[in-house]
């Protein structure tokens, strides 16, 4: 009842966490897709921890959407102060065009990760984000092209040798 009073009362404010992208690296890829790492630098303003119970968004890469997916879950953010959270960001095989499209077109590729983050503290509060940078072609295409080598050559083993370019 007591919490009631406090929520009615206006008593309890949540200031909502702030995220920014402070990294990015390519990880892999399965039958998912291509597996990428995502470290945030994340805020808590408030006096108290917060936990984030979701952290959902879309990568987009030279304005094109890759139909990606970043999920994070479990994170606390101690209070005031900065910390590192990790997320991991899956671009589907149904976005790779995208990616290659913009890996092609420039030495750098511009990203945008936009989406919400959820924590809770007696309540749930749902926060929009959204952060930006770019990264050099390389990066898409130095994990894209390891990654299919890898594939081909477990798939074929008898040719060892064999290396897309």
């Amino acid at each position: 009842m007591a919490l009631l009073g406090a929520l009615a009362g206006g008593c309890i404010h949540v200031e909502a966490p702030q995220l920014q992208a402070q990294s990015m690296e390519f990880t892999g890829i399965d039958g998912n897709g291509l597996a990428f790492r995502v470290v945030f630098n994340a805020y808590n303003p408030n006096g108290y921890e917060l936990n984030i119970r979701e952290l959902n968004a879309q990568l987009t890469l030279n304005n094109n959407d890759a139909g990606s997916s970043v999920t994070a879950v479990g994170t606390v953010l101690p209070p005031q102060r900065w910390v590192p959270v990790t997320a991991n960001v899956t671009v589907p095989w149904n976005g790779a065009p995208a990616y290659l499209m913009a890996a092609a077109g420039s030495p750098t590729v511009n990203y945008t990760l936009h989406g919400q983050v959820v924590v809770e503290h007696y309540l749930s509060l749902r926060a929009s984000f959204s952060t930006s940078g770019s990264v050099p072609r390389e990066f898409f295409m130095r994990g894209a092209v390891g990654s299919v080598n890898s594939m081909i050559n477990s798939v074929l083993p008898g040719f060892g040798g064999l290396r897309v370019q």
